[in-house]
């Protein structure tokens, strides 16, 4: 919660929404909220909400500006997530962050489609999300420029039109990815 209400302070808007489900759960999730509003005490500068994972599905649909930073389990946020990237337009683009805030384990970052065995060498599946993961694992380990050329390569070669089917486009994998690399070496060289 801690790591919340930091990342939550450290952001323009300095809001959090606390995802639950205390209302059908009534231990484990009760005492989620209850740890939420007693570190919220700590934190007087940051805009608090609280939202039943099943209102949020909702919120995220009909009001996603509504929203700023979003704490919860794993399990709620391993579906919203998904609802997030379909949004956003394709669950191939999403990346995710697996952090230790104290630092003394290892973080893990993926796409949060996982490894998608199901179309594994079809050359359908959208790199973005794994670019993207690595762009936030370089950033983790305080290389902000190599992430911040990475996003931008990114977001070059989708506004170029270079995009899987599941984005509109016609490319496959491997055309997307080499695509990305090109752009780095091209923002690298241009530095």
């Amino acid at each position: 919660m801690h790591f919340a209400f930091q990342t939550a302070r450290s952001r323009p808007r300095k809001k959090l929404t606390m995802v639950t489900k205390s209302n059908a759960q009534r231990h484990g999730m009760v005492l989620w909220d209850k740890v939420f509003y007693n570190v919220a005490k700590e934190y007087p500068d940051v805009e608090i909400d609280k939202m039943l994972v099943d209102a949020m599905t909702v919120r995220m649909v009909l009001h996603p500006t509504s929203l700023d930073t979003i704490v919860a389990t794993n399990l709620h946020a391993d579906i919203l997530s998904d609802l997030a990237a379909a949004l956003s337009g394709s669950i191939g683009i999403a990346p995710s962050s697996n952090l230790d805030p104290t630092r003394k384990n290892p973080s893990m970052f993926e796409p949060i489609h996982g490894s998608a065995p199901d179309i594994a060498g079809k050359g359908i599946a959208n790199p973005v999300g794994a670019f993207w993961s690595a762009a936030e694992m370089v950033q983790w380990l305080g290389e902000d420029r190599a992430a911040d050329t990475l996003m931008k390569a990114i977001e070059n070669v989708t506004k170029a039109g270079v995009k899987t089917k599941d984005l509109g486009g016609s490319e496959n994998t491997k055309r997307v990815t080499e695509a990305v690399c090109q752009e780095i070496e091209n923002l690298v060289g241009a530095q």
